[in-house]
Formats: C-alpha cells, structure tokens, sequence
C-alpha cells in the first residue's frame, strides 16, 4: 500500500504539511494525528491493544465512546469512515494489532478517496519509529522538524499551556521550565533518532516549508513518486499560536516570534541543551535545497 507517513517532535508545522499534501489529487490524509505509544498516556491505541486481546465490537466501542488517544481516534467521526466500515475491514483478521488497524484505516481512506496515496502525520511516537519500518517497510517517511526555540516558544505559548499556569505563580513556574527542558529532551532525541533511521527519511524543516515552499513542497512530491500541483501552495497550517490573524504571512512571521516569547534565560538555556543537535540538523544536507 503506497502511505506517507509524517513524523517528528509537535510544534513542527505538521498540521501545515499535512494539508499541503491532502490537497493533492492523488492523496488524502487522515484528519489529525493517531499519537501511538504517546509517552505519559495509559489509553492510546497500543496500550489498548496489549492490555488484552481486543475484538472488533469492543474497539468500536471504545471509538464511540471517544476512549482512545489521539485527536484521530477521539473524533473518529470527522475520520470519513464509517463505524460499520471499519467494523467490516477488521472482522477479516482473527486478531487485532497496531498494523492490522492502522492498515485497514488507511487502506479504507484511500479506497474511499480514490486515490493513489494515504498518510497521517504522527502515527506514532518518535521514539517508535523503528515499528513504523517494521509494518511499513514500503513506506514514505517524512521527517519533520523545526528550530527548538521555535518549537518550545510555540508549546508555551498555547492556550492550553498558558490555562494551566494561570492556576499559581508557584505552579506557573514549575510548568514552564518542566515545558522547556521535556520540549528540550523531546528535540535532541527527535534528531538522534532521525540520524540513525536517516536512510529511510526524508528531511523537511519547517523553516524550508515556509521559507521555499514552491521548491521543498516540488521536492517532497518527487520523493512520493507524484506530481507537483499548484494548488499545494494555496493551502495554510493551523493558526499559530503566536496569535497572528494574517493567513498570508503568520508562518514566515512565526519563524522569528519566539524572540518574543522567550526571555534571555530561556533562551540561553534552550541553546546549552539542543546547540548540538540543532547544528547536526543544519549541517544535514537538505535534498531540496
């Protein structure tokens, strides 16, 4: 089955790339992420699967109940595919795994869609990419990532973040720096994995994306074995979390908004963590580029 596959760190510009590529006549992209084996989760889809021998019925049910993580899973609905679609694609295996449903949800999309290609963006979790491989040898991967300063400016900066530290000053504190230095871990291992799975990669930055978008977004549809459509630059990402309403400069804009939301510390220290791996993916030859 021909798939793409978005992978990489949040806060990357994946919602952006994402609707680029489902603009494509021969593609259609799951509408939101499956976060497989999201780390500090006990209901995403994998742990839902070894905890017993799931059957059909009661994976529907959990899908209906909005029980699994991941904005795929809990809004299964807005998916395109039917309860009683799935319901039948899956009844034709004596088991349940990650591969078995994920296949059957992607095989579905693009049955449904007509179309030469299906994909989603975060399946899984960075650190699992090696089951990726393991039950889509065929597939093609990209490997999405951003300036960590860029990225954890932009996780600080979301309402969700910024509800929780309205609570105590105390408490305000303690989830900033933990956002940091978590966001910070998440980034160097992010990078460590890509070079060594780099062989079965492909390298975008979102900072390309935004920068040389007509020249990466060509490159990327050659990688995946399709061809360029204009219409692919028409398309925009997610509002930024920076809060700029302008859709035909609020990525550009956003490359450089961090400088306004990190104080001198912060950014200091996001440098003393990532300057390594930051420069290891800036010195990787970009095939686009």
């Amino acid at each position: 089955m021909n798939t793409i596959f978005i992978i990489g760190q949040h806060r990357t510009g994946s919602t952006l790339l994402k609707n680029i590529l489902n603009v494509h006549s021969q593609v259609i992209m799951a509408f939101d992420e499956m976060n497989l084996y999201e780390p500090f989760r006990k209901n995403t889809l994998d742990k839902f699967l070894k905890k017993s021998n799931l059957t059909t019925n009661e994976l529907i049910n959990l899908l209906k109940k909005r029980n699994i993580y991941g904005t795929f899973w809990r809004d299964f609905e807005n998916s395109g595919i039917t309860f009683v679609e799935l319901e039948k694609e899956l009844n034709k295996e004596n088991k349940l795994d990650e591969q078995i449903v994920l296949t059957a949800v992607l095989q579905l999309l693009k049955e449904k869609s007509n179309v030469k290609m299906a994909g989603v963006k975060y399946p899984v979790h960075i650190r699992k990419i090696s089951n990726l491989l393991k039950y889509f040898p065929d597939a093609k991967i990209i490997f999405l990532t951003r300036n960590p300063k860029a990225i954890i400016a932009s996780k600080i900066n979301d309402p969700a973040t910024k509800k929780r530290k309205e609570q105590s000053k105390i408490k305000a504190w303690f989830i900033h720096y933990f956002t940091l230095l978590y966001f910070c871990f998440e980034y160097n291992l992010s990078i460590k994995i890509f070079f060594r799975n780099k062989e079965n990669l492909y390298l975008v930055t979102y900072e390309d994306l935004v920068l040389h978008k007509e020249k990466t977004v060509q490159q990327i549809c050659e990688f995946l074995g399709i061809g360029f459509e204009k219409e692919m630059l028409l398309v925009s990402g997610k509002q930024s979390s920076f809060n700029n309403t302008n859709n035909k400069t609020f990525h550009q804009d956003s490359i450089e908004k961090y400088k306004k939301v990190l104080s001198s510390f912060d950014s200091r220290l996001i440098d003393f963590l990532t300057r390594k791996s930051f420069r290891n993916i800036q010195n990787e030859p970009h095939p686009h580029l």
